[in-house]
């Protein structure tokens, strides 16, 4: 059959043969292995951050080591952290009420302690504060990273009538290890 075609179409007949094996190898060979090195690349990249990121905490070691461990010694050298637990939590909640710039309306621990299982106790807290949404925000973080092992158990948020703040109502616990 090939002897029955003429030059031209020879030609032709050739260059759509090499067209159809160049796109059959680009597309099964060269794609497949270009995608691969694009995803290597960027497993590269992110890795290569993740180790700067790392490298950069790893130079500051000994000053978060020294700051937090202060921290953690001066709490737990207070004398009302072996004393009164539920005083030491009211005063930590307006501190951080304070420091959110959150007002506290009533603030009243349950009567009696709550003992979930015999390795720890809770006291109870019900607190009605006042503030801005940003005042909120500030406030719950600062509750749930507590040193005092503070949780909230539920909150509410309502807005006031002709005004801009919010009116809180929280049921906190203090988790107490049992001696």
């Amino acid at each position: 059959m090939i002897k029955l075609l003429k030059n031209r179409e020879k030609i032709i007949l050739y260059l759509t043969l090499a067209v159809i094996l160049f796109s059959l190898i680009f597309y099964f060979i060269v794609s497949p292995v270009m995608a691969k090195y694009a995803n290597l690349n960027k497993e590269i990249t992110v890795a290569s951050a993740k180790l700067r990121k790392y490298m950069a905490l790893l130079s500051q070691k000994e000053m978060i080591q020294k700051k937090y461990s202060d921290k953690f010694y001066s709490i737990s050298s207070l004398p009302e952290f072996k004393q009164d637990s539920l005083v030491a939590a009211l005063s930590e909640l307006q501190n951080l009420a304070k420091g959110a710039d959150i007002r506290i309306i009533d603030l009243r621990p349950q009567q009696g302690v709550k003992t979930s299982s015999q390795q720890y106790k809770e006291i109870i807290i019900d607190m009605r504060t006042e503030g801005s949404m940003e005042g909120y925000l500030k406030f719950i973080y600062d509750i749930e990273n507590s040193l005092w092992i503070l949780r909230i158990k539920k909150f509410q948020l309502l807005a006031k009538s002709n005004s801009v703040a919010l009116e809180g109502v929280f049921t906190i616990a203090q988790v107490l290890l049992s001696n």
